[in-house]
């Protein structure tokens, strides 16, 4: 019984979603239904009773199995069965022995009809109409007695009372059982329902708790109801801290300036988003954290209800990336700036030097003139040196490595280092005598120097305080090197020792950890790209570095340079005389300058040449067509036609002829364009008599 009770209901189910009603109406349809046509009709025939009893039995079990049937097309007459109900029971009321029949056990499940499918208003007024037609029934019973058709014989009575309570507790215990069945269905699906909804509240709640970015919500009272931990690690602000918006804005900004803007801003944006009904678009603000840091953050809100659901990205990394990639666009800048400037000044040069050498091939040995014009070579030759320093800013230049006097190098630069530093800071020196010189590049060392010096002076501040430069020179065995120098390649061996110590502030192990971290900068107005830039120097120089330092009592910087056998260069000026009539035939000379062409014209005179000039490269196809010529000597830069296009060109028609090149610019930069063909030499300007001679030697073979 249970089982067929079981799929009868799963029978009668709606579906998922269906409610009770609708389920009980189509039970209680097919029930009625069936038991009026197939149980009550027949039971009726052996107590004699009037036809128009089972005439209206039979019709209502129709209609019943109609409205069942009418379910299926999502039409619940459940008004339409109350009424049929009641009709049905007026109609066989007198015929079935009135208030002595089992009609009146049919009326309760007229009841139960109004308990299941009506609510409200329409509950009470259905149960006035079912009140009423209840005691017209007695009511003309009693006034007409004669109207009520009596059972023929006693157990006809006992028959219909039988049958009537055996009928309506069958409709009884089928709706009580439907409605049991529900209720604990309806309660496990609530149950899981709210299992459900809590397990999404804790995976929300997790997600929001562990989102990689910062969430705060706040309601409409300017309340902050919650932070999650994100946001504490970002910002390290907790709940307690912010107990409300002001506390929030007070806080973030403390400057009132600027936290009235940008709470101005921010409540424009919400209150622009609330009337139009769509997130607050995302915005960057500076924020302060909780330590006194700044933080660049971009925060977008969205109303939830009568909440704020705020997000905060943190966008400090993307800023700092565009502001190095400003930084960089500014030094790209400028370094084309300082290109162009060293290539025109390299020019200048060349004509002064030029002009300088030939005068001093006019002087006698010994003159009294002479140490003055080696003065004034040397300032062209410091001039020139700067020049290139300033084509390797601009990345046209190259690095010489050759052997360096770390004293003098240091000397050199002493004027240059005390007007960087602060006027309350000291400089002391202590250069060893007698050191072997170094492999290197005189100005990326002078420029490790300062980088030194500079940022000595920035950790003395404001107060007094000594920087003093030292060299030496150490002997490093394999086990000082392991125990000093761990990790940075260096061999046992000689070392010249560079060491700039400072009376400054120190520094802290986690700021001595990041100083060579590119833009890593403990000044406000700091690039953080000076000692960046020195390692990458003394790493170019296979060199060591030793760092010392305590908050507060200073640091000390100790650069190892492998000492060289190499001879230092001659730094004296040439020997006046040398180098007449020393060769001969003719030299196209090719510059668009006519001081060079002066200045260079002599200089190849004064070599034995004869010189035909050009001024640029058209004019100096023109010359190379009409003649034959020992060397070509032409400058790269130059309008129309520049040397390179002109170099090209004699190579194609002549691939024998030997040619200098000229250029402010290194002979990289210079020839990169040349599609593989390599002139006879290259110069750098400005360049002296003996560089030249040199080049024209090398290129005439």
């Amino acid at each position: 019984m249970k089982r067929l009770l079981e799929r009868l209901q799963r029978w009668l189910s709606l579906g998922e979603g269906s409610t009770i009603e609708r389920r009980l109406f189509r039970g209680l349809t097919l029930t009625g239904g069936l038991l009026s046509i197939l149980v009550v009709v027949p039971l009726n025939f052996p107590q004699s009773l009037p036809g128009f009893v089972n005439g209206s039995v039979l019709a209502f079990g129709v209609l019943c199995l109609g409205l069942f049937w009418a379910t299926f097309r999502g039409h619940y007459g459940m008004k339409l069965l109350f009424f049929l109900h009641l009709a049905n029971l007026d109609l066989v009321w007198f015929g079935n022995g009135g208030s002595q029949g089992s009609i009146g056990m049919f009326l309760i499940t007229a009841a139960m009809y109004l308990v299941i499918f009506f609510k409200g208003r329409t509950r009470w007024v259905m149960l006035g109409l079912y009140l009423v037609n209840g005691l017209a029934l007695l009511w003309a019973e009693r006034l007409r007695p004669g109207l009520v058709w009596p059972f023929p014989h006693p157990e006809g009575r006992f028959i219909d009372m039988v049958t009537g309570f055996t009928l309506s507790s069958v409709v009884c215990v089928i709706i009580l059982w439907v409605v049991l069945k529900e209720y604990h269905q309806e309660r496990e699906r609530l149950r899981e329902a709210l299992a459900a909804q809590e397990e999404s509240e804790a995976r929300f709640r997790s997600l929001v708790v562990n989102a990689p970015l910062p969430i705060a919500l706040s309601n409409a009272q300017g309340a902050v109801t919650y932070v999650n931990r994100r946001f504490e690690e970002v910002l390290g602000y907790t709940l307690e801290d912010l107990p409300d918006l002001e506390a929030w804005w007070t806080k973030a900004y403390p400057d009132p300036e600027v936290r009235e803007r940008v709470s101005t801003r921010w409540e424009e944006a919400t209150a622009q988003a609330a009337v139009r009904g769509i997130p607050v678009p995302p915005a960057e603000f500076p924020v302060t954290r909780k330590d006194g840091g700044l933080v660049y953050l971009e925060i977008q809100a969205a109303l939830v209800g009568e909440h704020l659901l705020v997000m905060f990205t943190d966008v400090s990394e993307r800023r700092r990336g565009e502001e190095s990639l400003r930084q960089t666009q500014k030094l790209e800048s400028l370094g084309v700036l300082a290109g162009g400037i060293a290539h025109d000044f390299n020019n200048l040069l060349s004509a002064m030097l030029g002009n300088l050498n030939l005068a001093q091939m006019k002087l006698p040995i010994g003159g009294a003139s002479g140490p003055y014009l080696e003065n004034m070579e040397g300032t062209i030759r410091k001039a020139a040196e700067l020049t290139r320093q300033m084509l390797a800013y601009s990345g046209k230049g190259r690095f010489v490595v050759e052997p360096v006097d770390l004293n003098r190098l240091v000397a050199e630069i002493t004027h240059l280092l005390a007007v960087s530093i602060s006027k309350r800071v000291r400089l002391e020196y202590d250069l060893a005598p007698g050191l072997p010189p170094i492999e290197g590049d005189s100005a990326q060392l002078q420029q490790v120097v300062m980088n030194l010096v500079t940022n000595a002076s920035e950790a003395i501040g404001e107060t007094e305080g000594v920087i003093r430069i030292a060299t030496g020179l150490s002997d490093f065995g394999e086990r000082e090197i392991e125990s000093v120098l761990p990790g940075q390649g260096l061999e046992p061996g000689p070392y010249v020792t560079l060491r700039v110590s400072d009376t400054g502030c120190g520094m802290e192990p986690e700021v001595q950890a990041r100083i060579f971290d590119p833009f890593f900068s403990t000044k406000g107005s700091g690039r953080g790209l000076g000692l960046s830039a020195m390692l990458g120097i003394i790493r170019g120089h296979r060199a060591g570095l030793e760092i010392h330092s305590d908050p507060g009592h200073g640091s000390v910087f100790q650069i190892h340079f492998r000492a060289s056998r190499a001879k230092l260069p001659d730094s004296r000026g040439i020997e006046m005389g040398a180098h007449k009539d020393r060769f001969h035939g003719k030299v196209l000379l090719v510059d668009d300058e006519a001081d060079l062409r002066f200045s260079f014209g002599s200089m190849l005179q004064h070599l034995g040449f004869q010189v035909v000039a050009a001024r640029d490269g058209l004019e100096a196809l023109e010359r190379f067509q009409k003649g034959e010529f020992a060397l070509v000597f032409m400058d790269l830069t130059m309008p129309r036609m520049d040397g390179q296009e002109a170099f090209l060109q004699m190579k194609a028609r002549d691939s024998e002829v030997k040619v200098i090149l000229a250029s402010g610019y290194s002979e990289g930069e210079a020839i990169e364009t040349l599609h593989g063909l390599r002139p006879a030499g290259f110069i750098q300007k400005p360049f002296s008599l003996q560089a030249l001679t040199r080049a024209v030697e090398r290129a005439l073979g």
